[in-house]
């Protein structure tokens, strides 16, 4: 008996086969993805200084009752940026795998009429 891993690797929900079927990313998710990684950048970079400042030197910022909570507060949600980041870049890295992938893998639509068609219907 092979160990059910190995089935299940078989089956048809393998990982390289899921990839393979995956759609590309549309021009709009690859446009948000660049602007993401713009704007979390910059909001990383401000919120570790904020966050620096906190808890350094927290009488410049006035209006904060708890600086270490406002500091680590800070440092979460660059942490959240920073997955954004992530998150973009895989979105662009595999929009550039993709369209450097031969057109025969790319099996999303193939066969499907277009829309408005009526190639589809039985002749009468």
């Amino acid at each position: 008996h092979p160990p059910p891993c190995r089935e299940a690797c078989r089956g048809p929900y393998h990982a390289m086969d899921v990839l393979a079927r995956l759609p590309p990313p549309g021009p709009r998710s690859v446009g948000c993805a660049k602007c993401c990684v713009v704007f979390a950048s910059t909001g990383v970079v401000f919120l570790c200084i904020v966050g620096n400042l906190l808890k350094t030197q927290p009488l410049y910022i006035l209006g904060v009752e708890h600086p270490s909570r406002a500091s680590n507060n800070c440092f979460g949600a660059a942490w959240i940026y920073f997955s954004i980041i992530t998150l973009s870049i895989a979105v662009l890295t595999y929009d550039h795998v993709y369209a450097a992938a031969p057109a025969r893998s790319r099996r999303y639509g193939a066969g499907t009429p277009a829309y408005g068609s009526i190639s589809y219907k039985s002749a009468e």
